[in-house]
């Protein structure tokens, strides 16, 4: 059941007021309802939890879980339909380029960009920033992995996190690959890697192997289905859209930075002397 055709049976329907917004939620965030749960649904709308599974039974559907996983399969295929081609740079700057000598670009962009980070806040809860911070803080060996498009965000977190805790290491470049940098992680060490649609098969790759070593893995993707979610002790979600050909790192970036401040409000001031000797020295040279 794709937007169109749950447009028409919402159409079709008669559905009371608190119905209608839930209604309205879910056609414009069609992507966000197949995963999010019914209450999280319900507090988001400031509605009962009971107005949801009513409105799911109105659309005739058993309850919120019978709809849901309805939406989710369909939306899922129709995802993999349109195979690689709707992540292709390419097809989508074919999509685009004309739109944007029509389109106000900061408006646009802006709109996107809060719509992506508000993608944030649904799919991942403070207990999941909370349970995932703690598991980096007590990791011995913290690995970090994310190539290309999502090398920015995961540099980000390596200086944040190195200047916070000890042995954080980021994958490097040059002669040593991923797989030399990660052979020795154990079940005592975690790995946070980051990844979005094209997935990277090296990202993927990475998380397996941190997996069958029994690290524990944290991922930043875009969706629950994307092929290293499986490998995820914890994992973090959000959209990545953008206007024109490329995947927004916005989002990817907000959700690194509310880890890293949650693992910087967890360990307090234990830092301090790390970070007066950096400073020392990075003054030394004005690297600010």
């Amino acid at each position: 059941m794709m937007i169109s055709e749950l447009h028409e049976l919402i159409k079709n329907t008669k559905l009371t007021k608190k119905e209608r917004l839930i209604a309205d939620y879910v056609l414009a965030n069609f992507r966000d309802a197949c995963f999010i749960t019914s209450t999280d649904l319900a507090n988001i709308l400031n509605v009962s939890h009971s107005s949801v599974i009513r409105f799911s039974r109105a659309l005739g559907f058993t309850g919120y879980s019978d709809f849901q996983q309805t939406i989710r399969s369909q939306y899922n295929d129709y995802v993999a339909s349109l195979g690689d081609a709707m992540s292709i740079p390419t097809f989508k700057l074919s999509q685009t380029a004309d739109l944007l000598t029509q389109r106000s670009i900061m408006d646009d962009i802006s709109k996107t960009t809060q719509d992506n980070i508000k993608s944030v806040m649904i799919n991942n809860s403070d207990e999941l920033f909370s349970q995932a911070s703690d598991q980096i803080i007590n990791s011995k060996i913290k690995y970090i992995v994310g190539s290309r498009g999502c090398h920015a965000i995961a540099s980000f977190l390596s200086v944040i996190l190195k200047d916070t805790l000890p042995f954080v290491f980021a994958e490097p470049s040059g002669s040593c690959n991923t797989f030399d940098f990660l052979s020795d992680i154990t079940k005592n060490d975690c790995l946070i890697v980051v990844s979005y649609a094209r997935y990277s098969e090296l990202s993927f790759l990475a998380a397996e192997l941190a997996h069958k070593k029994g690290a524990t893995v944290i991922v930043l993707t875009d969706t629950p289905t994307a092929p290293l979610a499986k490998y995820s002790t914890f994992l973090f979600t959000h959209s990545v859209n953008s206007i024109s050909f490329f995947n927004s790192i916005i989002p990817g970036m907000y959700t690194a930075e509310v880890l890293a401040t949650y693992i910087c409000q967890k360990v307090g001031r234990n830092n301090e002397e790390k970070l007066r000797l950096i400073d020392h020295y990075t003054t030394k040279l004005k690297l600010y």
